[in-house]
């Protein structure tokens, strides 16, 4: 019969610095359950006095040891990893990465000067409806006709904040477009039983 080495014993500030290269090599990865135990007990063994810190002293310096020997076994069965060959890449990511753009951004951003070309196009819109409007106004309507009070508003919307009236419109031709989509639907009846008795 052969004998087991006796484990050796560490003092703490070494055993701290074990800890911490075990921790580096990925010791966690190699038995989860054994470094959670000596993680447990390395913590409990400072926060024991002096006479049980030296039984959980000697306790943690084993577990060490049949750690150690365990990742010394893992090393030698395991053989280096192959480097995985990159897969290969479609042609949508050759056009993406030949525009200069990266392939795993999910959504395209907008140039900023097609931006504010829509933007410009967007108030220049509004302001077309808004002259059109005025152009239709009743000529002798009276101060509290409700049109009158609409074109006064869009007036004043435009000249103190244009902003507010470009949502307002696009706000009302969204309501007009689902008014106008609720009646192009016609309604189906269904036919109503007679209530004639079948003789």
């Amino acid at each position: 019969m052969t004998a087991t080495p006796a484990p050796t014993l560490h003092p703490a500030s070494s055993t701290s610095v074990t800890l911490e290269a075990l921790r580096q090599q990925g010791a966690a990865n190699v038995d989860a359950v054994g470094w959670h135990y000596i993680e447990v007990l390395s913590a409990k063994r400072q926060a024991h006095p002096s006479a049980t810190q030296h039984l959980l002293q000697n306790k943690l310096d084993k577990a060490l040891h049949d750690l150690q020997t365990r990742m010394a076994a893992a090393s030698m069965q395991m053989p280096a990893p192959e480097p995985m060959p990159a897969p290969p890449s479609s042609p949508l990511t050759q056009l993406l990465h030949a525009l200069g753009e990266p392939a795993a951004q999910g959504s395209r951003a907008e140039n900023p000067q097609v931006t504010q070309f829509r933007k410009t196009l967007s108030q220049l819109s509004v302001q077309k409806q808004v002259t059109q409007a005025m152009a239709q106004a009743p000529h002798n309507a009276g101060p509290i006709n409700s049109h009158m009070l609409v074109l006064r508003s869009l007036a004043l919307m435009r000249q103190h904040a244009p902003d507010y009236l470009n949502r307002f419109v696009t706000y009302v031709d969204t309501l007009l477009c689902l008014e106008a989509a609720g009646k192009a639907k016609p309604l189906i009846k269904k036919p109503r039983a007679s209530t004639k008795p079948h003789v």
